[in-house]
């Protein structure tokens, strides 16, 4: 065993690094057969050492087998290459907002965001209103209980989304931008950093990643942001916090669990004669007063923030009302013509099924054609049928082989609501189906409207 001293030079800033460590047999193995590992994996472990912790995670793998050694082993020799320095360095990576030296008023702050927003994005009617009050949300979360995702979707790609993550990104405190993160990337980072995440591109990895979901769902109440994982080599428990402004930019729609969470801006490429003013990000610098004004009115209006209590816009209840309850308390903060106008975007953006569960579909098309047929029972194959027919619903191509859904996937859906299939008459048959009256107590717990009535019974 030998101690060797491999100089790097790191290819953002130019800094030379010595690393030194111990090159070998590394905690009994380096390439599987207990090979001196060549030049290039120690420089190549060297390189990884300098990774800030998000960049590394989404690297440890990869690199682990390319070096033919565990990932565990990864781990331990990157911690003791990793440079004194690191640490500082990655504390301190993130942009800073300094405060503006003056008071700032409330009505000309939104205005200012709200204009600034439309000047370089297309949005919907009510999107610029809600961007800029999710921005100083942003700078304001300590006075929040909940913090709700901003979601930033499009049907197709090239419709701003990029460009409006970005621009948030400049108005809101340390942001961090990822176009891709692990699970394990979101709670370390927010643990340590304490950013305004910002993530892109999120339709090529979230949809499919029940674990990714899990851990931004649990960022969205203040007194339950908190994830626990083992640590070290005695496997310690210990409580990661996951509490952080977040949004999330991508094509498509966001899994339902997401959604529910989300103050949602549905963005659409330019129309013929619509125009905007390109953003170039290395010439933003007419944003940054913009983040040291929101960053001061938050920092003067915590305590007002923290104890008010806003009026909610009909129809806003339980998740709906929790999602708008911190911007709505801003606008009502600033007075003015915020606090009618904040609520307008909230009547325009928010649509009452947003993050409805398949579940919940179902139980809204079954209700819909207990009215159609004006009967008190259905059969499971006209209930099929009449699902397979449903256009925008998951229906006709339902699970993993895409065909109609079947009468034991809709035996499966319903046995959570404890509603099940029995034998039913119907005239002179005898199928299998359901009975309306097993739904009616389901249809008021679950959906917004009353119960179907009985016609024939």
């Amino acid at each position: 065993m030998q101690l060797k001293s491999a100089p790097y030079v790191h290819p953002d800033t130019g800094t030379v690094y010595e690393i030194k460590g111990r090159v070998g047999k590394l905690n009994g193995s380096m390439n599987g057969n207990g090979a001196v590992p060549h030049d290039s994996d120690t420089a190549k472990i060297a390189e990884l050492a300098l990774l800030d912790p998000v960049a590394y995670d989404r690297q440890r793998k990869d690199a682990a087998k390319s070096l033919g050694i565990s990932v565990k082993t990864l781990d331990a020799e990157v911690i003791k290459r990793r440079p004194k320095d690191i640490e500082a360095r990655g504390a301190n990576f993130l942009a800073t907002v300094e405060l503006w030296p003056e008071a700032i008023d409330g009505v000309q702050l939104l205005d200012d965001l709200a204009d600034v927003v439309t000047r370089h994005v297309g949005l919907p009617e009510g999107g610029a209103d809600a961007v800029a009050l999710w921005a100083v949300h942003a700078h304001a979360l300590d006075a929040a209980a909940i913090t709700p995702l901003l979601a930033i979707t499009s049907p197709t790609p090239e419709c701003g989304k990029s460009t409006l993550l970005g621009l948030v990104g400049k108005l809101a405190p340390s942001p961090l931008p990822a176009s891709n993160i692990t699970p394990a990337a979101v709670f370390r980072a927010i643990e340590k950093w304490h950013p305004t995440l910002l993530i892109d591109e999120a339709d090529t990895f979230l949809r499919d990643n029940d674990e990714l979901r899990g851990v931004l769902n649990s960022g969205h109440g203040r007194d339950s942001a908190f994830v626990v994982r083992t640590v070290g080599e005695d496997f310690e428990p210990r409580r990661f916090s996951t509490w952080a402004a977040k949004a999330i930019a991508m094509i498509g729609e966001l899994p339902a669990t997401l959604a529910s969470r989300s103050i949602h801006v549905e963005m659409r490429r330019l129309s013929f004669g619509e125009t905007v003013e390109p953003l170039r990000f290395d010439k933003a610098a007419h944003l940054l007063p913009l983040a040291r004004k929101a960053a001061r009115w938050a920092a003067d209006n915590l305590d007002a923030l923290r104890n008010a209590d806003p009026t909610m816009p009909e129809g806003f209840a339980n998740r709906r009302a929790d999602n708008w309850r911190a911007l709505l308390t801003i606008a009502d903060r600033a007075a003015g013509h915020w606090p009618e106008r904040a609520r307008r975007a909230a009547l325009l953006l928010d649509k009452p099924d947003a993050g409805q569960t398949v579940a919940l579909m179902l139980l809204a098309d079954i209700h819909d054609l207990f009215n159609q047929r004006g009967d008190d029972r259905l059969s499971s194959a006209e209930i099929c049928e009449h699902l397979g027919g449903l256009d925008g619903r998951p229906w006709p191509e339902f699970g993993r082989s895409h065909k109609p859904i079947t009468a034991n996937g809709l035996a499966r859906l319903l046995r959570p609501f404890k509603v099940f299939t029995s034998t039913i008459r119907q005239g002179t048959t005898t199928p299998k189906g359901y009975a309306l009256a097993d739904f009616e107590e389901i249809f008021s717990r679950y959906l917004p409207s009353e119960p179907p009535q009985r016609h024939n019974p």
